[in-house]
């Protein structure tokens, strides 16, 4: 399979997966994930997915789409959250405290080992005016079952984290 063949078969695929409008394969509406030529998305694709869409509004469409009421959010060293209603309070919490109105992941390098995914990443987070508050590397780890993400942990300075809290 050539590079271009592959990449429109992932973005087909994302593009299935989101439900997003795509004329792929003849399609003239939007995609559905009953239809019979639907294949479920790798775990690379659903992190990807997930990191995409979580600049949109700060994580919470993302994270009412992808994580489960059981799902565990671990940012090590500062909080753990269950569910999906935690999660959202989590990034409530830090809205606040911080004045973060968004985050963007960029990722820079992503693997797999069956349904856990690993990123690197540059987390960027601005304020209500688009100003740039922070960037962060991280590590995290993703755990997919299906179309979820069962458990997220990241990994970063946690030094950082604490010295953007108090400034």
């Amino acid at each position: 399979m050539t590079a271009a063949r592959s990449l429109t078969v992932v973005t087909s695929q994302l593009a299935a997966y989101t439900g997003f409008y795509s004329t792929y394969a003849g399609a003239k509406s939007p995609v559905e994930p009953n239809r019979k030529d639907f294949v479920m998305p790798t775990p690379i694709e659903t992190v990807t997915a997930f990191c995409a869409e979580f600049s949109i509004d700060h994580g919470r469409s993302a994270i009412r789409k992808w994580f489960t009421p059981d799902t565990v959010w671990v940012n090590e060293g500062l909080s753990v959250t269950t569910g999906i209603d935690e999660a959202i309070a989590l990034i409530e919490v830090v809205e606040k405290a911080v004045g973060i109105k968004n985050g963007q992941f960029e990722i820079l390098a992503i693997a797999a080992d069956g349904n856990r995914v690993l990123t690197e990443r540059l987390d960027r987070f601005q304020r209500a005016d688009g100003s740039e508050i922070a960037a962060s590397k991280v590590m995290g780890i993703f755990e997919v079952e299906g179309d979820h993400i069962v458990a997220w942990r990241d990994y970063y300075d946690t030094k950082a984290a604490e010295k953007l809290a108090t400034n």
